[in-house]
């Protein structure tokens, strides 16, 4: 979303982590598949997966990190454009979408930059949000009568998740990866109410077994049982059985020392019940527990957090999801 170079990191994650598991949702659904997500400008992802992707939804800000304005220069959200319309041309893809804006602000006021109205008719198969600061952190947005609102991109992630969960026709079936990249940094106020004011009672048990720990340990292990409550969460009341693999935890570009993103892979699959609420057949601990994964000479390694029990995580990815219940109970039979 801002002047973001690619990085070796990036390529490990975007290669050995997103591309065995994007071919695998292409062959077991055995289409092609329907991007939603951050691409940049110059949309190195969708280069890199063109051989699974057949159309595009993208959001492409003009000034980051300040408020979108018709008065800034749309020379970004114009170089995507190109890009994608020359893949269009090649054949490459059948059809793209640029939105005009941050994709929290474009969601949740259903219109762009430019006025342009959000549309999506079709279920998204890949959804990829790479955010460039943390899930808590707001955008700030003044409407045309001076009134200022919140946007937040958790807010963001629940409307795409319930727009997914309305479509009806469709031929595709409502199955979908979703990677999700945030900074690591944690906003101290959610952190605190987070602590102190959860009932759930996996997350409270968890949260006491990090008494011990203090610094970017108890961070990242609070960040990552906080992501799993609010996306089960979401997941769940949008009729979507959530399947949570091994977050990967690495240093990003830029000015700042402590520039520590974590990268989230969700899988969801739609099962809707009669009680209203889509079951998740995961055990808690078995996805707080695991180590965290890290790059290591262009590899993917684990790292060890003395302290506190942790247990490895899968060596083939794939296979631990062939393993899951999710993948038992509702992608190994046509549903």
């Amino acid at each position: 979303m801002g002047e973001f170079k690619d990085h070796s990191a990036k390529q490990v994650i975007r290669e050995q982590w997103c591309m065995p598991l994007l071919k695998f949702i292409h062959d077991s659904l055995g289409c092609k598949l329907i991007y939603l997500g951050l691409p940049g400008p110059e949309a190195i992802d969708l280069l890199s997966w063109i051989d699974y992707i057949e159309q595009v939804i993208a959001f492409q800000c003009r000034d980051y990190p300040k408020p979108s304005s018709v008065s800034q220069s749309k020379a970004r959200v114009q170089e995507l454009e190109g890009k994608l319309r020359e893949l269009e041309r090649q054949g490459k893809i059948k059809t793209f979408a640029v939105y005009d804006g941050y994709i929290e602000e474009v969601i949740l006021k259903g219109k762009d930059t430019n006025g342009n109205h959000f549309n999506q008719h079709d279920i998204v198969t890949i959804y990829n949000l790479d955010f460039c600061n943390g899930i808590t952190a707001p955008l700030t947005v003044v409407d045309e009568k001076g009134n200022s609102r919140n946007f937040y991109k958790s807010e963001a992630i629940r409307k795409l998740l319930e727009i997914q969960r309305d479509i009806s026709s469709s031929s595709r079936c409502k199955k979908f990866i979703m990677f999700l990249t945030i900074h690591s940094g944690f906003w101290f106020e959610e952190e605190k109410r987070f602590i102190s004011q959860n009932q759930d009672k996996d997350i409270k048990q968890y949260i006491n077994t990090l008494n011990k720990l203090n610094g970017w340990p108890k961070r990242i292990k609070l960040l990552k049982a906080y992501m799993y409550q609010i996306i089960r969460n979401f997941f769940c009341h949008c009729d979507f059985t959530p399947e949570f693999l091994p977050v990967l935890y690495y240093q990003g570009i830029g000015k700042e020392k402590e520039n520590w993103l974590m990268h989230f892979t969700f899988i969801g699959s739609f099962n809707k019940q009669l009680s209203g609420l889509a079951p998740c057949f995961q055990n808690p601990q078995d996805f707080l527990d695991q180590k965290f994964l890290v790059i290591k000479n262009n590899k993917l390694g684990q790292i060890d957090i003395n302290g506190v029990k942790e247990v490895d995580c899968p060596q083939d990815l794939v296979k631990a999801f062939e393993n899951s219940q999710c993948y038992k109970q509702l992608w190994s039979k046509k549903r």
